[in-house]
């Protein structure tokens, strides 16, 4: 099963590239997960990714949040969104993976869970989007025993 994951991350990986028209470069050790180093773009569009999980840096220019957390599924990170993720963003973001989602989703509710080594996102919207309604408490009252 963890081939045919690694074989997505590879196509996502390389459809982000193709999308922006760069070129894709990894070291050549199978037997060591090889942290992602590529850099693509087009037309003032830039996005490049180096490091692995634990020491990540990535510098985005003109560049979705969408197309970002895509090409970080290539780090075993797995992402679902309620809402676009069609925001333009700007920056180098550097740390650990975690840090650096959340860095990229300042200004979302969204909540994290890892799973082993994979991150799972899951993005509900922008804050101040929708309005977190208060929980509804019903009292249970109890007759007295007879």
């Amino acid at each position: 099963m963890k081939a045919p994951l690694q074989s997505i991350a590879v196509r996502l990986a390389a459809l982000v590239i193709v999308m922006f028209g760069g070129g894709a470069y990894a070291q050549n050790n199978p037997d060591r997960a090889a942290p992602p180093h590529f850099a693509a773009g087009r037309g003032g569009r830039s996005l490049r990714i180096e490091g692995d999980a634990a020491a990540l840096h990535v510098e985005v220019q003109q560049t979705t949040l969408a197309e970002v957390l895509s090409a970080l599924e290539s780090l075993n990170i797995r992402y679902r969104s309620s809402t676009g993720l069609d925001e333009v963003v700007d920056g180098t973001y550097a740390g650990p993976l975690g840090h650096v989602v959340a860095r990229l989703l300042n200004g979302y509710n969204y909540a994290t869970k890892q799973d082993g080594s994979r991150l799972d996102v899951t993005i509900f919207g922008k804050r101040g989007e929708f309005a977190v309604p208060a929980p509804i408490v019903i009292p249970i009252r109890r007759r007295p025993s007879d």
